[in-house]
């Protein structure tokens, strides 16, 4: 799938649908934190964390469900077999709903579950190699708005890709 099409018709979807949405639970933001990939079986020297981040859009239906879309690199693993180098990146799409818990005006918790659209390149001698799927992906976390607009959000996601993949970020989220 070219991510760049895919990319500018969410990016469309939002400019045409945004005035329809507005005041209704619009929001986007971006998040970074740590990426750890369970894929060291039979690489030595295995580095299996690295940084990894997502920028994520999505529409709160209500005060506690929500629908959230985002793109999420979660870094590379690397290592070696043999006297050979190889590594690992993997990214993809992700479409989750989202419960949420508001604690108080400013303070809420959510858990999420949906699905994950991966690819995994390969590097060093495993250069070439690819790999894609559709899998299941949850997460938990908290967002603390300081504003009517403005807030963080951290959180914990687990990607079922070809190894197991969890993203522990923090960021920032903007409502409309």
């Amino acid at each position: 799938m070219n991510k760049t099409k895919l990319i500018g018709a969410m990016l469309l979807m939002m400019g045409v649908t945004g005035s329809a949405f507005a005041q209704n639970g619009l929001y986007a933001g971006a998040s970074i934190g740590q990426a750890t990939i369970d894929g060291c079986s039979g690489v030595t020297n295995c580095d299996d964390e690295d940084t990894g981040w997502k920028i994520f859009g999505g529409w709160e239906m209500n005060q506690n469900i929500a629908f959230e879309a985002a793109w999420v690199d979660m870094g590379e693993i690397s290592g070696s077999i043999g006297a050979s180098a190889v590594s690992a990146e993997a990214d993809g799409w992700t479409l989750a709903v989202k419960g949420i818990l508001p604690l108080n005006e400013q303070f809420g918790v959510f858990g999420k579950v949906g699905f994950i659209d991966w690819e995994i390149e390969g590097g060093g001698v495993l250069s070439g190699v690819d790999d894609d799927g559709t899998d299941p992906m949850y997460g938990l976390g908290a967002q603390y708005m300081f504003t009517d607009q403005f807030g963080i959000v951290g959180e914990w996601e687990w990607y079922d890709v070809d190894d197991d993949v969890d993203l522990l970020t923090i960021g920032a989220l903007i409502k409309f």
